[in-house]
C-alpha cells in the first residue's frame, strides 16, 4: 500500500500546489474524451449534477464561469442563503474539463473529482480534490492515476472512496494512504475492462460490459465472427475485488422487450430504496427513452415508458422517491422555437398516469447529438435527503447555450401543489 500524493490549494481562486504529482501548469487540464463503459460515449463540458450534503442543509454544484473562463464548484448554505466558490479551475476551450463534486459522507468535506492529462497528454490523471467545510484538516489532493474512475461516480464506504476503470482504487480519506488491485474473475485477474461503481446499504456495486458468442442455426455451432454485448450487474466483494453477479441482461433481452437500443447504452442503475429493486434508462435510438425496472436476480421485470403529454424526450438520470412509487428524472425535449431544447424535472408515478413537468430552462440547442451526452451526463437532478427538495442546475453549459439568468441553481418543491421554483444565481467571481 502507498501514500497518495497530496497538497494544498491557494485562497481565492483555487490553484492546486503538488508535490510528486503534476504541475500546477499540468493541473490546467485538456480535454480528453472519454468512452465510459459505453455509455458516455462522447463527452462535453463534463460537470457532475448537484450533490446535497448528509444533513441537507447545504448544496455543491458545478457551474462554468464564462465570463473568466474557469469551470468551478460552489457551495449554497440554505440556512444562511448564502452562495460561494470553493474550487476553480481554469479552462481554456468552453469543453475542457470532467470535473465532478460530491460530498464525504459525514459531510465535513467536499469531494472533486477531475479526470485530464498533462499538456503533452502522457499523464491521463484521476485527481481526489478533498476540501474542508466543516473540518479542521487541510486541503489534499490524491493522483489515482491513470484511470477514468473519477469521471461518473466515486462511491464512499466508511472512510474509503473507491474508483474504478480498468482497476480498483481507493483512497483511505484519513491516512491519505491507496491502494489498487485488479478485479477477479474465477480467482484469476481480469482482464482490462471498465466498471462503473455506485454504493448502497455498505456494498459496493458495479456494472460492467460483457459478450458472448451469438448462437448459429445449428445450436452445437457458434458464428465466431460475431458477439452479443451484455451488461452484468452485481456486488464487488470487497476482501478479493472479485464480482458476484446479481443479474446479467444482453441486445436481444432488449430487443425483446421491443427496444430499439442495446445493453451498452443504458445508464447506470439507481437503486430502489428497498435496495433489491433498481431502475435504468434504456436510450432508444428511435423514439423516446425507456425505463427499465430490475429486480435482484431476476434482471429487467419491467418496461416503463413515461408519458409527458405527447413530448418526445431523453431522460438524463433517475432518482427514486423515499416510498419508491416514483421516479424524479431530468429531462429534455424540443422547445416551441427551432433549436431550442426545454430542460425539465420530471415526475414519473410508477402506478401509471401522466408525469408531471416543471420547467427549468430553455437551451439554446437542438436536442441531438453530442449535446445529449452532455445533458446526460452534467445536467443530473438530485433529491435531499428529506425527500422535499430536487436541486438541478443548466449553469454548466457554455455561454452561447444559456440564458445569464438561468445560470443559477434551481431548487423546487416536490410536496408544494404548486412546485414553486427558487433561482439561486452562481456566485459572480472577479477575474482576479
Amino acid at each position: 500500500m502507498a501514500e497518495a500524493n497530496s497538497g494544498s490549494l491557494l485562497a481565492g481562486v483555487v490553484r492546486p500546489v503538488v508535490s510528486n504529482m503534476i504541475s500546477a501548469r499540468g493541473l490546467h487540464v485538456a480535454l480528453l474524451l472519454v468512452g465510459l463503459a459505453g455509455w458516455l460515449i462522447f463527452i462535453l463540458a463534463c460537470v457532475g449534477g448537484p450533490a446535497w450534503s448528509p444533513d441537507g442543509s447545504q448544496i455543491l454544484f458545478g457551474y462554468r464561469d464564462v465570463e473568466n473562463s474557469r469551470t468551478s464548484v460552489a457551495l449554497y448554505d440554505r440556512g444562511k442563503d448564502t452562495i460561494r466558490t470553493i474550487f476553480s479551475q481554469p479552462f481554456e476551450k468552453e469543453d475542457e474539463l470532467i470535473l465532478h463534486p460530491r460530498w464525504a459522507r459525514d459531510g465535513k468535506r467536499a469531494l472533486v473529482g477531475m479526470f485530464g492529462s498533462t499538456p503533452d497528454g502522457s499523464d491521463n490523471s484521476c485527481l481526489l480534490v478533498s476540501i474542508p467545510i466543516k473540518s479542521k484538516l487541510p486541503l489534499q489532493v490524491y493522483n489515482l492515476g491513470k484511470t477514468v474512475g473519477c469521471v461518473y461516480a466515486f462511491p464512499q464506504i466508511g472512510d474509503t472512496v473507491y474508483f474504478a476503470g480498468e482497476d480498483l482504487r481507493w483512497v483511505e480519506l484519513k491516512s491519505g494512504k491507496f491502494d489498487s488491485q485488479k478485479f477477479k474473475v474465477d480467482g484469476k485477474d481480469s482482464p482490462d475492462e471498465e466498471v462503473v461503481l455506485s454504493e448502497a446499504s455498505d456494498q459496493l456495486y458495479y456494472q460492467r460490459k460483457v459478450r458472448r458468442p451469438i448462437s448459429g442455426p445449428d445450436p452445437q455451432q457458434k458464428d465466431k465472427d460475431k458477439d452479443e454485448d451484455g451488461e452484468e450487474v452485481g456486488v464487488i466483494q470487497l476482501q478479493d475485488t472479485s464480482f458476484k453477479p446479481s443479474f446479467t441482461y444482453w441486445d436481444s433481452d432488449l430487443t425483446a422487450l421491443g427496444i430499439g437500443s442495446n445493453a451498452s447504452d443504458t445508464s447506470p442503475i439507481a437503486p430502489a430504496p428497498n435496495r433489491t429493486s433498481g431502475a435504468m434508462i434504456a436510450k432508444d435510438g428511435k423514439d423516446s427513452d425507456r425505463i427499465l425496472l430490475t429486480e435482484e436476480g431476476k434482471g429487467i421485470v419491467r418496461v416503463v415508458a413515461p408519458d409527458l403529454g405527447g413530448k418526445s424526450y431523453s431522460l438524463g438520470n433517475l432518482v427514486w422517491s423515499a416510498d419508491g412509487k416514483m421516479l424524479y428524472a431530468s429531462a429534455l425535449t424540443a422547445g416551441e422555437a427551432k433549436g431550442v431544447s426545454d430542460y425539465w424535472l420530471t415526475e414519473i408515478p410508477l402506478e401509471g398516469g401522466r408525469a408531471r413537468l416543471t420547467k427549468i430552462a430553455s437551451v439554446q440547442h437542438e436536442m441531438a447529438g453530442d449535446f445529449l451526452d452532455t445533458f446526460r451526463f452534467s445536467m443530473n437532478v438530485a433529491l435531499s435527503p428529506d425527500g422535499r427538495w430536487i436541486a438541478a442546475t443548466p449553469a454548466v453549459l457554455g455561454e452561447k447555450l444559456l440564458e445569464q439568468r438561468d445560470r443559477a441553481l434551481f431548487l423546487i418543491d416536490v410536496r408544494d401543489p404548486a412546485r414553486r421554483v427558487k433561482r439561486v444565481p452562481i456566485p459572480r467571481e472577479p477575474a482576479e
